[in-house]
């Protein structure tokens, strides 16, 4: 009855400490001061933005005066599209426009120079880089309801474990965009591989599973008694649809398989999918059907089974 009375809920004495103060009091100094709460140096890093010595005009034996003398590109670069040489000022900024801005690129590792050449084209190639407008709202839109699908289900589920894709919406739009540009190909199955993390947003923005459906997952009261499921949770569940791409104007059958608690080992299944309906269909070269499978960070580097896949992938058809 009294234990709350003597136990210590705050042990750092955090909730009588005047954080306000300019100067510190005893209590402050004990527990702020001495604490290394910076041990990257982060604070005292030097962010303002100054060119390192090796990309300065200087170490290249050039000036400001070079800058609107014209250069012949090399062959390993595509930053000129069809020009063969440009200023110094305008390889600048579009070299400045790729490689510097909010998007990284880590390719060079690769040993085929084929492979290389075949990326730095695709990133490097401006004409492949613009983007209409209405491309830009129809992303926008869809980065919209990604998120707020995530709010959704954060305030009104709050205590759910879910898995969510706050930080990574994107995902949404760019996985929209890779079925558009595939359906305009002529592609109709499209089979998808994932983990846990952001299904629940795929499920509803992507494939368009019924919400109510997904909802029902949350709550055991709003599933009907009638209907008996698999009893798994409801970020390894899949589906299949067919629905109409208005990207293409054709209907498109979406199968996103179910998630093993393993990860990466739906990797094969969906392979193996995706090879089965090519071979019942005679797709010798996968014109009508597609995979899509999207990796965690640490289990793409670390599980077998991913580069067994890549494999089985290079088998003949």
């Amino acid at each position: 009855m009294r234990g709350h009375k003597l136990a210590q809920l705050d042990p750092l004495g955090l909730s009588s400490v005047d954080l306000d103060s300019e100067r510190p009091n005893d209590l402050t100094y004990t527990f702020y001061n001495f604490t290394k709460l910076d041990p990257l140096g982060i604070l005292d890093a030097d962010l303002s933005g100054e060119q390192p010595e090796g990309l300065k005009l200087s170490s290249h034996n050039l000036s400001e005066a070079d800058l609107d003398r014209k250069f012949a590109l090399p062959p390993i670069t595509f930053i000129g599209g069809q020009e063969k040489e440009l200023t110094l000022r305008e390889i600048i900024r579009r070299l400045e426009d790729v490689y510097c801005q909010t998007i990284g690129l880590e390719y060079m590792y690769i040993n085929s120079y084929e492979k290389c050449n075949w990326i730095r084209q695709r990133f490097e190639d401006q004409a492949q880089k613009k983007i209409g407008v209405k491309d830009i709202e129809r992303a926008v839109k869809r980065l919209i309801r990604a998120s707020k699908f995530e709010d959704y289900l954060k305030r009104k589920w709050s205590s759910e474990k879910r898995f969510g894709l706050e930080g990574c919406e994107a995902l949404i739009p760019a996985m929209k965009m890779v079925i558009d540009t595939a359906a305009n190909q002529g592609v109709d199955t499209v089979i998808m591989g994932m983990p846990h993390r952001g299904r629940l947003n795929v499920l509803a923005n992507v494939t368009r599973k019924p919400l109510e459906e997904l909802f029902c997952q949350f709550d055991p009261k709003l599933e009907p008694s009638d209907v008996s499921g698999s009893g798994d949770v409801k970020y390894h569940l899949g589906t299949c649809v067919e629905r109409l791409n208005r990207a293409s104007n054709t209907n498109v059958k979406f199968s996103l398989v179910a998630n093993p608690s393993h990860l990466e080992a739906v990797d094969p299944v969906v392979q193996g999918k995706t090879r089965a309906e090519q071979f019942y269909r005679g797709d010798k070269f996968g014109d009508k059907a597609m995979s899509i499978l999207l990796h965690g960070d640490a289990a793409f580097a670390g599980q077998g089974v991913v580069y067994e896949t890549f494999h089985l992938s290079d088998l003949p058809a």
